[in-house]
């Protein structure tokens, strides 16, 4: 019985932390915010702080990691690419302050990145299915710019404080994406 309530102040503990460095990095870059930083804002001490982790960088990895590890199961309760498109949308309006900042110049650049590339593997297996002849050279360039297209927008929607739905937002994301996807079914490049 004392072992739950042990984990439960360490997992209220660690949410605070977190909370803590997202505030602040809606303030500053990751490179000017301290453990010290951290600590005042969270009302804890700095050991407590390094009981859970090294340091600002190993925190906010943490939490990057844990952001993409809950949508990719988001992604991998879908096989269709446009059902994905919404899904995401539709978990970053429902994670609006931890995307806002993780997804701003004080995130990291790549973490939407990696995100979208989760679908990567299974849009590889539609194309090998639906295509006569499957281009693995073309569908990575194909991948590669739509890929970053998707991430424009979604940067572009975030910044604006995600006024749209996500449903128009994965409806535009899914419509670009066919319209590049045309061109390639189309054309022998």
């Amino acid at each position: 019985m004392a072992e739950k309530k042990t984990d439960h102040r360490v997992r209220y503990t660690k949410m605070v932390i977190k909370e803590s460095l997202l505030k602040l990095l809606t303030e500053r870059s990751i490179n000017k915010v301290t453990v010290t930083d951290i600590c005042r804002e969270a009302g804890i001490n700095r050991n407590t702080f390094y009981t859970h982790y090294a340091n600002q960088f190993e925190l906010l990895s943490t939490i990057e990691n844990d952001l993409y590890e809950d949508i990719k199961q988001v992604g991998m309760s879908t096989s269709n690419p446009q059902t994905l498109s919404y899904e995401l949308c539709k978990y970053i309006k429902a994670n609006k302050t931890i995307c806002e900042v993780l997804f701003s110049e004080h995130g990291d650049k790549e973490l939407l990145e990696r995100i979208l590339y989760i679908s990567h593997d299974l849009t590889i297996e539609r194309w090998k299915t639906e295509l006569k002849y499957f281009d693995p050279q073309l569908f990575e360039s194909w991948y590669t710019f739509t890929a970053h297209g998707s991430i424009a927008i979604i940067k572009k929607w975030v910044s604006s404080g995600l006024k749209e739905s996500p449903s128009k937002i994965a409806a535009f994301i899914d419509k670009a994406t066919d319209s590049v996807s045309k061109a390639f079914y189309s054309e022998e490049l």
